[in-house]
């Protein structure tokens, strides 16, 4: 598969700020109050209980054998995971779970941009993440092959149940009109939605976004969390954020100062602050090398 032009810009912001693109030695914030809190869950099409059922048992068992515990150790430092440790046996009748292993594959949709959920690795351009190191093991345990289907996030809805994809798993928050459309799972992450600025922008509380400009990625739950606080939205410039297609690019947009702030998903916030701080120490460290 080809390389998203986010994976490109991914690959080579700290580059591009380091060569006066944008600020260097950026220094992060991440402000303490969030807009909101949330949890992640898997989602499937309304009729496939069944493939969901048969999902989330497999993860109640990778809970209690340890599986999901190693996997979060190997991502987060700890296990950060709320997967149930058990769920009631299933009375789904429907014949999805079954479709999928008579085919021998689950295709998995996703924002490929979504580190560390689910992205490109920057060597290999192999799709990996947290969620991907779950699936895989689930899949594993059903007895099936894993398929990764980069969509675009904005028209999830539509690629699940126009049956290009079978389930969306990619750190998707759960909120009221997700639960009316998706047949989703228990939560299995808690998350929060949060600004991110940089020092020097004057930002240092919620209250600070007053005629500042926001971007977030379209189509995210950013935007329903900035929607859910009026007192935020109708302040900030323009009284509209910015939107963008995805994480990177709003972050690229706060890199090159043409927006103030970014509001996004806490886990992915960080991620990114520690993978472009780490990228430009390595990219100063190779410049004092040469000289």
């Amino acid at each position: 598969m080809k390389k998203t032009v986010a994976a490109v810009l991914a690959l080579g912001m700290a580059v591009l700020l380091l060569a006066g693109c944008g600020k260097k030695n950026a220094e992060y914030v991440v402000l303490d109050e969030a807009l909101s809190e949330e949890q992640y869950a898997i989602g499937f099409r309304k009729e496939d209980q069944a493939l969901r059922d048969e999902v989330q048992r497999l993860l109640c068992e990778m809970k209690q054998d340890g599986a999901a515990a190693e996997i979060a150790v190997k991502w987060f430092g700890e296990d950060t995971s709320v997967i149930p440790d058990s769920v009631p046996e299933s009375t789904a009748t429907d014949d999805s779970l079954q479709k999928v292993k008579d085919k021998g594959y689950l295709i998995l949709g996703l924002d490929d941009s979504f580190p560390p959920m689910g992205y490109r690795d920057g060597e290999s351009g192999e799709i990996v993440g947290y969620d991907i190191d779950l699936a895989t093991e689930v899949c594993r345990r059903m007895g099936v092959e894993l398929r990764l289907e980069p969509i675009v996030w904005d028209y999830k809805e539509t690629e699940l149940n126009q049956g290009n994809i079978d389930c969306i798993w990619n750190g998707m928050s759960i909120d009221a009109e997700r639960q009316e459309k998706l047949c989703l799972s228990e939560p299995y992450m808690e998350n929060r939605q949060v600004v991110v600025t940089l020092k020097g922008n004057g930002i240092e509380a919620v209250g600070d976004l007053k005629d500042k400009v926001v971007a977030l990625q379209q189509g995210s739950t950013a935007a329903g969390a900035l929607d859910g606080r009026e007192d935020v939205k109708s302040v900030i410039s323009g009284g509209e954020p910015v939107l963008v297609e995805d994480n990177v690019l709003a972050m690229y947009e706060l890199q090159q100062g043409t927006s103030d702030a970014v509001v996004m998903d806490e886990v992915v916030a960080r991620y990114y602050i520690s993978h472009m701080t780490a990228l430009e120490e390595k990219a100063e460290n190779t410049d004092a090398a040469n000289g």
